[in-house]
């Protein structure tokens, strides 16, 4: 069990964690939370600390509130707390020691069916046990035997944690990692230079170490998942995917109730936080499954189309299964005997494994999983980049530039004038300085633009012109249609419950709101959208309606959040007051 604390001590925020055996329930304490505190925000206080602070008044006097959590519990909070502790047991060193050991110089490269693979094989055969997670592999174990020519005496390792569900129990995703590396290194298979020990660190002692701690945070804190979740770790692959192949052909669970498949490899160099997730073209709504609310630290999900014959995932995608993938890059040290532990980033795999956890869990316990969709054969980085391409800017419905320097001047410039444009047509010059738009003083940059693209027709400008004493009011007619919102967007036939944005109309509400290019919208007031039309006419009816502000649900490279765009024009002007 795990005991959540939230709370302030003195000025400080309470951020750490400790176990209570034996409990369950919720204890609510009394007190206030401030009004920009986050009631579900997660934080933690180890036992050594609880302990010294325990006896405290003042930490009873400001603690706000205590939750204590089973796993098995269903509530969405519950299930939150549960997956922050589940995320806090990966560690550094326990990653380290795993690709530690993976990547070891006796392990010789841990090529197929050599001695050293057959000694990675049982270091994690014995991390799989002591997870007591069932065998999945041939004859009631957790090996799967298999010899071919170019890698005799070879072995699958597999072990699933069953579902709990009654209706999806039967089903099963598969987690897979290759262990295998090229031994001393070949010309066909290394780099150079050839014939020295390459021990693969990151391909895939990396992969193997962050599935080996996601097992562990699972069996760890007793998640009971919905579907069957199958760990594999692949033999073989090294000399053409030859561990997930056989699997395939010799299934050692029934092929049918397989309904999704994610290969994690070479996820030890992540840079910029850049996550790649690759394959989830092949099956409608995969992209929106690997989104997530709660990204670790700096990372975010770079989403290619690119999906190559280079890694297991590709198995299972020629077999018609929605297969996806994992990685964080290739890098020079690819395939040399330089691919060595010191060269991993340790906190980038404790990233990924986090982000791996919730994801898996959200797979393993979503209502339903996409089928194949057999179009992702046509989806190629350079569709991508046609699909995705942006629409051209909106033409300027003042027809002039301007410019605006807040630190040394309450009006806006007019900079340049566009030929053959209204703005001519009223006699405005450049040079002119625009003091107050349909009365309201320019005191920053947003109000002349935001004015002009959501009044109707037309705006009066106040110009103070050189050479002039008094101030001209000059009434300009404006080019195209008001703008209420600034967006446009298309739809993405692999993702059918959202749209992604082709537009932005620069300080528009949705710019202000910080809407950006291929953002993609998931929901809109809290309520999922179902089409590209039913986004349309709901927000239609909002804007007919005279609502104030609209509130979306946008991922972004992998992150879903909540964006709240107000729809009214900003302004520092005070109101008067009033008795």
């Amino acid at each position: 069990m795990l005991c959540r604390v939230v709370g302030f001590l003195g000025n400080n925020l309470l951020k750490q964690t400790f176990f209570l055996p034996q409990l369950t329930g919720r204890v609510c304490f009394l007190g206030q939370l401030p009004a920009y505190f986050p009631l579900e925000m997660p934080m933690y206080v180890p036992a050594s600390a609880l302990r010294s602070l325990w006896l405290s008044p003042q930490f009873w006097l400001r603690l706000v509130l205590i939750s204590i959590v089973s796993p098995k519990t269903a509530g969405s909070a519950e299930e939150r707390l549960w997956l922050d502790m589940a995320r806090a047991s990966i560690t550094n060193n326990e990653l380290l020691g795993h690709a530690n050991v993976l990547a070891d110089d006796m392990f010789e490269g841990r090529e197929a069916g050599s001695r050293g693979g057959h000694a990675a094989a049982k270091y994690i055969l014995q991390s799989l046990k002591e997870a007591e997670l069932q065998p999945a592999g041939s004859n009631g174990r957790f090996t799967q035997p298999f010899s071919v020519a170019a890698a005799q005496n070879s072995q699958n390792l597999l072990a699933l944690l069953p579902g709990t569900d009654p209706i999806l129990r039967d089903e099963y995703i598969l987690i897979g990692a290759h262990y295998d590396h090229v031994g001393y290194g070949t010309r066909r298979n290394s780099f150079g230079p050839w014939g020295y020990i390459h021990n693969g660190a990151d391909d895939n002692a990396s992969g193997v170490a962050a599935l080996l701690e996601v097992v562990d945070a699972l069996t760890r804190t007793e998640y009971e998942p919905r579907r069957t979740i199958v760990f594999a770790f692949w033999d073989g692959e090294e000399k053409g995917l030859l561990g997930s192949k056989h699997w395939v052909g010799s299934p050692t669970l029934p092929f049918q109730n397989l309904k999704l498949a994610l290969n994690i490899d070479m996820v030890g160099r992540l840079r910029e936080g850049r996550i790649e997730v690759g394959g989830t073209r092949s099956g409608k709504g995969l992209r929106c499954l690997m989104s997530s609310s709660r990204m670790v630290d700096s990372t975010w999900l770079d989403f290619t189309w690119e999906f190559k014959e280079n890694s297991d995932h590709w198995t299972f995608y020629e077999a018609k299964i929605p297969s996806m993938y994992v990685h964080t890059g290739v890098h020079d040290d690819y395939h040399r005997p330089s691919d060595d532990v010191e060269n991993l980033n340790i906190d980038g795999i404790r990233m990924v494994s986090q982000y791996l956890i919730e994801r898996i869990c959200g797979l393993a316990d979503a209502d339903q999983l996409p089928v194949f969709r057999k179009e992702a054969h046509f989806d190629t980085p350079q569709l991508q980049i046609r699909q995705e391409r942006p629409l051209p800017p909106l033409a300027s419905r003042l027809g002039f530039e301007w410019e605006h320097h807040p630190q040394i001047s309450d009006f806006v410039r007019i900079k340049k004038i566009s030929r053959h444009s209204a703005a001519i047509a009223v006699g405005l010059r450049r040079g002119d300085r625009i003091v107050a738009v349909n009365g309201v003083p320019c005191t920053e940059s947003l109000i002349l633009p935001n004015l002009a693209l959501q009044s109707d027709s037309a705006i009066t400008l106040e110009i103070e012109r050189s050479g002039t004493d008094m101030p001209l009011s000059i009434t300009l007619p404006l080019q195209g249609k008001p703008i209420q919102l600034g967006l446009s967007w298309r739809e993405d036939p692999a993702e059918p419950q959202s749209v992604y944005l082709t537009r932005v109309v620069p300080y528009s509400p949705a710019d202000r709101a910080g809407l950006k290019l291929k953002d993609r919208i998931l929901g809109l007031s809290g309520q999922p959208i179902t089409s590209q039309d039913d986004l349309f006419g709901r927000i239609q009816n909002m804007l007919t309606s005279g609502v104030q502000e609209i509130l979306f649900e946008v991922e972004s490279r992998g992150t879903v959040r909540y964006v709240l765009v107000p729809l009214g024009l900003p302004t520092d002007i005070p109101a008067d007051a009033t008795l």
